[in-house]
C-alpha cells in the first residue's frame, strides 16, 4: 500500500514545498505514519534542484508501473 502512495508523494510535495516550508514533524507512533512524515518533511526541505529531480523520478516510477500494467494485460 505504501509503494503505491510513494511516486504520487514524490511528485505533489515538492511541488506545495515550491511555496510552503513546514515544521519539523513531531513524535509519531513508529508504525508506517513515521516514514511518511519523515518523507514528506525531507521533501518539503530540500533544494529546488532536487524538487525537480524527486517530481521526474515520480513520473518515471508511475509510468513504468502504467507500461507494465499494459504488457501484463
Amino acid at each position: 500500500m505504501i509503494l503505491r502512495i510513494i511516486p504520487y508523494l514524490l511528485i505533489i510535495i515538492p511541488i506545495i514545498g515550491f511555496f510552503y516550508t513546514p515544521e519539523p514533524p513531531g513524535t509519531i507512533s513508529s508504525d508506517g505514519r513515521q516514514a511518511i512524515a519523515n518523507l514528506a518533511y525531507f521533501l518539503f526541505t530540500i533544494p529546488w534542484w532536487c524538487k525537480i529531480l524527486s517530481i521526474i523520478i515520480g513520473l518515471i516510477w508511475i509510468s513504468s508501473g502504467n507500461e507494465k500494467k499494459e504488457s501484463t494485460e
